[in-house]
């Protein structure tokens, strides 16, 4: 990666109409700053939680993600990146408690998966966002008792090689929505749905039951890696457009462009 460093570079601004999305590779990222001791951002509560996992790819995976939030987060306000503290709700989302006008606005979700870690960041607009490693094993036999109907329909017509990557797509694009809304699987993964099945393109549809209306969402699905396969969910109205951009970063050090190249929408 060759970018400039992410200090000589001024703060973001963000439109109405965008989400930021920004993309960190565990293995690459951990590897340049774990030996970094000036890089120690995180606060004492961060690190007791790092030492209390098991295996090391979760403290690598922790770590990158807790530096990529302080990193993200102080593109937009100024605020060191340790000086950011953070509460969660009852669904386990994670809020921003600084008191400090210019955080008000800024909504933010987070993802990973064992190989990479996401965040995507709005002005005002509620967001979520998932991804998931394409080599991870996927439990087939359970999309009966989690996925609507309609989807379980779509999944048994695909052919028995292809199955697991459009649970995936299915999964990413459901954690996005239930993220966004800010509920956790207390919404029913059953009581709203997505058809896949036209090229490039996706259709979303909601239970009355969810108090919520299809229409005031949008989804994206892309490949962040090879690897993997991501969803993102816009609280915005369907025909809106969207500016979604997206960066590849070492948190603390350097970041630059990278590409978004949509497989599936909703506003195709």
């Amino acid at each position: 990666m060759s970018a400039a460093p992410w200090s000589d570079a001024g703060l973001l601004e963000l439109g109405p109409a965008q989400a930021d999305v920004w993309v960190a590779f565990v293995d690459e990222a951990f590897d340049a700053v774990a030996h970094r001791p000036e890089l120690d951002v995180m606060s004492r509560g961060e690190w007791d939680r790092l030492g209390r996992f098991v295996f090391e790819k979760d403290r690598r995976r922790y770590r990158v993600t807790r530096l990529l939030v302080r990193h993200v987060l102080s593109r937009y306000v100024p605020i060191p990146p340790r000086e950011w503290t953070f509460a969660a709700t009852d669904f386990g989302r994670p809020l921003i408690t600084n008191d400090d006008a210019a955080v008000q606005p800024i909504r933010f979700n987070i993802s990973h998966s064992d190989k990479v870690v996401m965040l995507a960041v709005t002005r005002g607009l509620d967001v979520g966002i998932d991804v998931e490693d394409l080599d991870r094993d996927v439990p087939l036999d359970a999309a009966p008792s989690f996925f609507a109907a309609d989807e379980v329909r779509q999944l048994s017509a695909m052919p028995d090689a292809s199955k697991p990557r459009r649970f995936l797509d299915f999964w990413t694009l459901k954690e996005s929505y239930i993220k966004a809304r800010g509920k956790g699987l207390s919404l029913p993964l059953d009581r709203f749905s997505f058809d896949l099945e036209h090229e490039g393109e996706l259709r979303f549809a909601v239970d009355p039951r969810l108090h919520d209306v299809a229409q005031r969402w949008s989804f994206w699905t892309w490949q962040p890696s090879p690897g993997s396969v991501a969803a993102l969910c816009l609280g915005l109205p369907a025909g809106t457009p969207a500016c979604i951009e997206t960066r590849r970063v070492i948190p603390l050090l350097v970041e630059e462009p990278m590409g978004f190249h949509v497989q599936r929408s909703s506003a195709a």
